[in-house]
């Protein structure tokens, strides 16, 4: 019994992994150095819920360089149930306990975000190349439905053998904003580590 349920579950998976529809690659022409900029950013591109991933991935990035700068636009880029009113954070709002646990698993593998960077690679360090920095989606047939303000994406991971989900829901001003993002903070491959003479700069 156990051998069909794990078969159904195996089928059910390669089902949807199968049946995965390309959303359009989103471009990132530059990293914001500010809350201004980054709200530019989302404003202009988070219109779409790849989009809003895109918006995302970008904030996790900053936070890997910028923890401080970071926070406020992973803040500004999450939906409003994550958040509580708070003397830190952004505008008298931060994370909740559990969301705060997820953000800071980030603090120890700072080269996450840069895997959902296309081009992005464990042999390099996950380092970014040139810019434009492209972010992909995919939805599956289980994705739920746009229309109604909530759906569910999978990004692209360089580091994974699977694209990671994320659940993002609509605002009233029409922002995408993410609502789930545990898997897109999760472990991934370690960037590779350069030989003891490498790193001295005996090459």
């Amino acid at each position: 019994m156990k051998l069909l349920i794990s078969i159904f579950l195996c089928c059910w998976a390669w089902t949807a992994y199968a049946q995965k529809t390309a959303l359009p690659v989103v471009n990132i022409d530059k990293l914001p150095t500010t809350t201004d900029e980054f709200i530019a950013l989302r404003n202009n591109i988070a219109t779409t819920p790849q989009g809003g991933a895109a918006v995302w991935v970008v904030a996790a990035i900053i936070y890997s360089q910028n923890p401080m700068l970071g926070r406020q636009c992973l803040i500004i880029a999450s939906d409003k149930s994550l958040l509580g009113a708070a003397s830190t954070g952004y505008q008298g709002f931060d994370f909740g306990k559990s969301t705060d646990y997820l953000v800071k698993q980030l603090d120890s593998k700072k080269y996450v975000p840069n895997s959902y960077v296309i081009g992005t690679s464990p042999d390099t360090g996950y380092a970014l190349g040139q810019t434009p920095y492209q972010v992909a989606c995919f939805t599956n047939p289980y994705s739920g439905n746009e229309a109604e303000g909530k759906i569910k994406v999978f990004v692209k991971c360089t580091g994974a053998d699977t694209d990671r989900p994320m659940t993002l829901v609509k605002n009233e001003k029409g922002h995408w904003k993410a609502v789930e993002f545990s898997s897109l903070v999760v472990g991934i491959r370690p960037p590779k580590q350069k030989s003891k003479g490498a790193a001295e700069g005996d090459f």
